[in-house]
């Protein structure tokens, strides 16, 4: 067996040990496993949310740009006039 730098009375002290630090080791692998699990369920979750929000923020920003345009047209539209406008509200 592999020398651990231990001493056994007998052998099944010795296998006793090392099935013991096996246990241990497996159950630390099992659990760092359901960590990861989690961990990567959560990101996926965290992913779709930040998706669903960059969708949002896409769409009004479309809307912003749309209506931005919109209204430098009628800014355009109206300038023109302007100053028969400012006379006629002056009435």
């Amino acid at each position: 067996m592999e020398d651990s730098g231990k001493t056994f009375g007998s052998e099944e002290e010795e296998t006793n040990y090392w099935k013991d630090l096996a246990m241990t080791y497996k159950q630390r692998a099992e659990n760092t496993q359901e960590e990861l699990r989690e961990f990567q369920e959560g990101s996926r979750e965290y992913e779709a949310e930040l998706e669903t929000q960059l969708q949002q923020i896409e769409t009004r920003n479309r809307d912003l740009l749309s209506e931005n345009n919109r209204l430098r047209l009628e800014l355009e539209t109206i300038k023109p006039s302007r100053p028969g406008r400012i006379t006629q509200l002056a009435s």
